[in-house]
């Protein structure tokens, strides 16, 4: 068995976080209006020694790497989160301008290795003979939910009322959950995500850090061509939307709401719900639980600071915050 694509949704999302209440019909155009915008810089191939837009100036470059320094030191920091999503899935087949499915939830993340994605509400489009897409409120058989909690992936099939029990190889386990296809959030090394990618921040963008990313990696291409993450210009540095570009012209969309990390919690309450999720998730009443095998995953890859201040030029085709 490979490891493949159960295990790495959950490691890529969780470990995000990227990665973004519920949205209704009229609240999900208004989105997809914004996910949908033209994005900057867009190319269609990397080149084999530098990026698409070629090699970088060395103010740019020097922008770029203190960006992903800082980011690195902020983000090691965080030895918890949790946050909404809103996620916009579009495919070119599907309808030229307008998301396939538009959906909402939650993620949880505890460092090293633990996470939660959870689909709490989906909205299915359907093409209509006049060209609009009509969009429907799917029932719960039809949601998604992973929980990681750093040596086995648990994936609720709700449809089949299985839990499904994936053991992580030793190798993606523990920090090593870094090395999953996204390793743009808690704990990545900017030496580890140049090793793996071109990046840059996009110098057209004011206000906000507007990071590109193409992958260098066969097996990284296989997930997506290019991702790009956005930071709000504050000290929170979290990302607030992350938009991943797949093989065949389909993208997903993320946005991020209600972020948190670090919270305090309550002392009379040693035993939280927070801490629970992650250890041993209970099957639930009337499920069956499936263990499989152990998969098996490729052999490990070797490989204070001032906030960056921003680009000044502005890009008229980059979307702002909500």
């Amino acid at each position: 068995m490979t490891f493949d694509h159960p295990a790495k949704s959950v490691l890529s999302v969780c470990a995000i976080l990227l990665a973004t209440s519920s949205p209704a019909f009229g609240q999900a155009n208004r989105g997809a209006r914004v996910a949908n915008a033209q994005q900057p810089g867009q190319r269609q191939a990397a080149q084999p020694t530098a990026g698409p837009w070629g090699q970088l100036s060395p103010q740019l470059q020097a922008h770029t790497d203190k960006v992903l320094k800082f980011w690195e030191f902020h983000s090691d920091k965080i030895q918890r989160y949790r946050c909404e999503f809103k996620r916009w899935e579009y495919d070119q087949v599907f309808h030229a301008k307008e998301p396939q499915t538009v959906s909402a939830g939650r993620i949880m993340y505890a460092k090293p290795d633990k996470g939660l994605f959870e689909v709490t509400k989906l909205h299915q489009g359907r093409k209509m003979p006049d060209g609009t897409v009509k969009y429907t409120l799917q029932q719960q058989a039809d949601l998604e939910k992973w929980i990681c909690d750093g040596k086995t992936i648990f994936q609720f099939d709700h449809r089949n009322k299985r839990l499904n029990v994936q053991p992580l190889p030793p190798n993606l386990q523990g920090k090593q959950i870094v090395e999953g296809p996204l390793p743009f959030f808690f704990g990545a090394k900017m030496a580890q995500i140049k090793a793996r990618y071109w990046v840059r921040v996009n110098p057209e963008v004011r206000d906000k850090f507007w990071i590109e990313a193409y992958p260098k990696r066969q097996e990284d291409l296989a997930n997506f061509r290019r991702i790009d993450v956005v930071i709000p210009d504050t000290k929170e540095y979290l990302p607030k939307a992350i938009i991943m570009h797949h093989p065949g012209g389909s993208r997903t969309t993320f946005e991020f709401e209600n972020r948190d990390s670090n919270w305090k919690d309550d002392p009379l309450k040693p035993l939280r719900i927070w801490e629970r999720e992650f250890y041993n998730p209970k099957t639930p009443k009337g499920w069956q639980r499936i263990d499989q095998p152990l998969a098996q995953a490729p052999p490990p890859r070797q490989r204070s600071f001032a906030p960056p201040a921003q680009a000044q030029r502005v890009s008229r085709t980059a979307p702002t915050n909500r």
